[in-house]
């Protein structure tokens, strides 16, 4: 039963699971997601290993905060023909990615905020509920205000965990998005123009899934209903938020905390390299590679997961 923090100037909603007096865990959900994308199973797991865990929805989703309503673009494309809609799609995301599928700088312009406001947001729940320092796990964008955490408020950290993530965009050495992704968000963009938004959602997740694990629609859609209906903002400017945050690379040097990079091999969004750059460069990083993966955190690999994420844990005195 999830409760409202008024906090940094916003709402944040979060809910807990475990025992107050025990370690927290403090969970950081990706881009344009809630927290409700984190497995239960996974939670369970974590509880079930005598820790305290904390979720909570990212401004501009979930039950907090929202700040970004739909694009312009968006309103103009729902208004043509779908055959136009789409050549008009294509265009925009033509302008907004180079030859090598990464985000070009232009796309953080219009942010309304950055990947520093949100680690803010974390550091004030934190404050909020009386916590002290917490082991900080973040997936995709969640791992990148994990690593600003690191950075900027290291007093407030135990370890870090960042799952699937980068040190940032612009990086011309990193990999691009692959084309199907591409493709996928292209068509997903349409969808969402059609108020098709759990189809569009679908459509993404197909292609940010690996081999190893094929993708259940069925299953997935089911899964899928808790948090379409905790709330989905289609429009979050958190893609805008990561564009607008520079990239961490030339700082990684600087956490010395524990680290655990979580990383798959068949990422389509944040290609491996984008872990690998965090596990090479943060000071006696672990890592753990999850092999034929994607942008995911397969419920077959959790226990695995789960026990490699305790063993860093331990490393502290706080444990």
């Amino acid at each position: 039963m999830g409760e409202i923090a008024k906090v940094n100037d916003i709402d944040i909603w979060w809910e807990e699971y475990g025992e107050k007096s025990n370690p927290t865990v403090l969970l950081i959900m990706g881009a344009n997601a809630n927290c409700m994308q984190w497995p239960n199973k996974f939670i369970e797991g974590l509880v079930a290993n005598d820790l305290h865990v904390v979720r909570f929805d990212n401004r501009d989703v979930g039950k907090s905060t929202w700040f970004n309503k739909e694009p312009f673009v968006s309103k103009v494309a729902r208004l043509l023909p779908l055959s136009i809609s789409s050549k008009l799609i294509n265009y925009v995301f033509t302008a907004m990615t180079d030859d090598e599928g990464n985000f070009t700088p232009a796309e953080g312009s219009n942010a309304k905020y950055d990947l520093n406001d949100m680690a803010k947001d974390t550091i004030a729940l934190m404050d909020h509920l009386n916590i002290d320092k917490a082991h900080i796990v973040g997936a995709s964008m969640g791992g990148m205000i994990t690593q600003i955490i690191g950075l900027d408020y290291p007093e407030r950290t135990l370890t870090l965990t960042p799952i699937m993530s980068s040190p940032g965009m612009g990086d011309p050495d990193l990999s691009g998005m692959t084309p199907n992704l591409v493709e996928g968000m292209k068509e997903s963009f349409l969808l969402n123009i059609q108020g098709k938004y759990e189809d569009g959602v679908v459509r993404i997740y197909k292609e940010l899934t690996g081999s190893r694990f094929p993708f259940d629609e069925n299953k997935f859609r089911e899964e899928m209903e808790a948090y379409m209906t905790h709330g989905y903002n289609p429009h979050a400017g958190h893609g805008e938020a990561v564009g607008a945050s520079p990239n961490r690379k030339e700082r990684l040097h600087e956490i010395k905390v524990p680290t655990l990079v979580i990383h798959g091999t068949e990422d389509a969004i944040l290609p491996l390299d984008h872990g690998m750059v965090l596990a090479d460069n943060i000071p006696n990083a672990k890592s753990y590679i999850m092999e034929g993966v994607g942008h995911e955190i397969p419920e077959q690999l959790l226990l695995e997961i789960t026990t490699e994420m305790v063993t860093l844990f331990k490393q502290t005195n706080d444990y």
